[in-house]
């Protein structure tokens, strides 16, 4: 289901923002939280070509997209510096009780400031996708390419969601005590999923995301925040926000999985209208991980669009 192993030829630096101070950071309503990244650069990695920042879809991790960062660094030219970042409420990135693509931008904004990048491009899966979408819509000066994969600017997510609150409720069921292992807790959570989930993948999948926690008497945890993403699921990641006067005309492309429902044929006016120097290129035979799936078609399409 993930990306195959690519040999490492960069210096992956990982790193939490909330090691750093955020200024200038623009006070509305919307707190942004200091998102943690993993930096991927060498002494080859020049500041003339803007980096990447790449941020992964609902219960994924910056690390998932591990092996295709390190690709995206040894292929481009120039040899960019890419940054794969956790989405607020996952992975090493603070829990917060609010989760709404108007938030995850603001977080995304923070990152620029923090980091000193004044323009990057950017690749989002799923609903990292749609942050990025509307970062470019918002921000469209800070963008200089996008890409955008499995996930279009429509109402709604893929037919496939319809069970992501159930998913979300059996995570919190799972009990499992401190004395297990990680192997074992993990085969528990397995065996618990099982009941609810058929397919084997999706369920590695989700259980990537147990952890235990060593500063707390051992105890297994999610990395992921279940309440959060529960109460929000339905406003603030399966609707993207209704946008009008707006687009964004840098070059954009969208990657879909052939076999996926999540970029139909009827999004393509919206996409056009939103993102009119857009194209869209459909992968065959994958579904919405499109990028693990057919992490070679995928790559490709990715490193021609960003050394175009």
């Amino acid at each position: 289901m993930f990306s195959s192993v690519i040999r490492p030829t960069s210096r992956r630096i990982s790193y939490s923002l909330r090691n750093f101070h955020i200024s200038n950071v623009r006070q509305t309503r919307l707190v942004p939280v200091q998102l943690a990244f993993t930096r991927y650069e060498n002494n080859s990695t020049t500041d003339d070509a803007p980096p990447v920042l790449v941020l992964h879809g609902l219960f994924g991790s910056k690390s998932n997209w591990n092996s295709l960062a390190k690709a995206f660094h040894k292929n481009t030219k120039p040899i960019r510096k890419i940054y794969a970042i956790d989405a607020r409420n996952h992975g090493d990135s603070p829990h917060t009780g609010e989760h709404s693509y108007e938030h995850m931008v603001e977080d995304l904004v923070a990152v620029y400031k923090t980091l000193g990048i004044q323009q990057a491009s950017i690749v989002g899966h799923s609903m990292g996708g749609r942050a990025m979408m509307l970062l470019a819509l918002k921000y469209p000066h800070l963008v200089e390419k996008a890409i955008i994969v499995d996930i279009s600017p429509s109402p709604g997510l893929g037919t496939s969601n319809t069970n992501i609150p159930l998913f979300l409720q059996s995570m919190k069921m799972i009990q499992i005590t401190p004395d297990k292992t990680i192997h074992q807790a993990r085969k528990i959570a397995d065996d618990q999923l099982s009941r609810i989930i058929a397919e084997k993948p999706l369920r590695d999948f989700l259980i990537t995301n147990l952890v235990k926690n060593d500063e707390d008497s051992g105890r297994f945890q999610w990395r992921i925040n279940l309440e959060s993403l529960e109460r929000n699921f339905h406003t603030g990641v399966a609707q993207f926000p209704t946008l009008s006067g707006v687009k964004f005309d840098g070059p954009t492309l969208f990657i879909a999985g052939g076999r996926s429902d999540y970029v139909k044929p009827k999004d393509v006016p919206l996409i056009k209208t939103l993102f009119p120097n857009s194209d869209i290129k459909y992968v065959k035979d994958a579904g919405h991980w499109v990028h693990s799936e057919k992490s070679a078609e995928f790559s490709k399409l990715v490193l021609d669009f960003l050394n175009g």
